[in-house]
């Protein structure tokens, strides 16, 4: 069975390194939101990342949490983000985060089907380990299944996690949660290459790529980086009017992976 997400994201690799924003919808409003997905657009970025808000989002840092409590108490749910993304798409794959209640409660089936119609190509849950694949058997061939690999993993479940996983593998940085983790470059070495060993997934390294310095660095490394919590505090700090601020810093992103090779 073919994987969307991946094929669209091997393309754009050949154009050089990856690189993947993260959102959460519907903050700091949904026309802000969509305002925030059309600058990645124009920037130019790979695929974008849609967290779908969570009450206890127990992966993410302060920031993420912070996010999504406010676009809750706005009302978002997972309903309001497949009719909102249906009404107004992107030409950006979509890569849906969110944790495994949210999905259980929504129906895996109904789930895959309504998210893929509204644009999304990809499935990140935070708190399903591979071995909870056999819950999403129903979800096949609408959303390509991510699996995220952690430098505290066995040679074994890391090897396991590059075979298993779909679109590619989403490689965490170092311990703790998204923005706020201690990294280690060489143990991050060591795991994609066991991947690269293991299977032919492109590897993007997250969590804790707070800076366009740092996002450079870790691209020498992997296909490419995933940048949330640094793009989101900016959102935080000009919550009225984050657009000018979120560009600038998108951009600085952009230019430094494009020094990559």
């Amino acid at each position: 069975m073919a994987d969307i997400l991946k094929e669209k994201l091997e393309e754009r690799r050949k154009k050089g390194k990856l690189l993947i924003p993260y959102l959460t919808f519907g903050y700091p409003d949904i026309p802000t939101f969509l305002d925030l997905i059309q600058i990645c657009e124009e920037e130019g970025v790979d695929a974008l990342e849609v967290g779908i808000p969570h009450s206890d989002p127990v992966a993410d840092g302060p920031v993420i949490q912070t996010t999504s409590q406010r676009a809750l108490e706005k009302g978002v749910t997972p309903p309001l983000v497949v009719e909102t993304l249906r009404k107004e798409r992107t030409a950006l794959p979509l890569i849906a985060m969110t944790y495994g209640n949210i999905v259980y409660q929504y129906g895996f089936s109904r789930f895959a089907q309504d998210f893929k119609d509204a644009g999304f190509s990809g499935l990140i849950i935070a708190d399903f380990p591979w071995e909870a694949r056999h819950f999403e058997k129903e979800m096949e061939g609408y959303l390509s299944r991510v699996l995220l690999a952690s430098v505290t993993s066995s040679p074994a479940r890391i090897k396991q996690i590059a075979r298993e996983s779909e679109g590619f593998v989403y490689l965490v940085s170092g311990k703790g949660t998204t923005g706020q983790v201690e990294m280690e470059e060489e143990r991050l070495r060591e795991v994609v290459e066991l991947i690269k060993e293991a299977s032919s997934s492109l590897v993007l390294i997250g969590f804790g790529v707070n800076s366009p310095e740092k996002a450079q660095k870790l691209a020498q490394i992997a296909d490419g980086v995933i940048i949330g919590s640094a793009l989101l505090q900016v959102i935080i700090q000009e919550e009225r009017s984050p657009q000018r601020g979120f560009r600038r810093l998108l951009s600085s992103y952009c230019q430094a992976l494009d020094k990559t090779s």
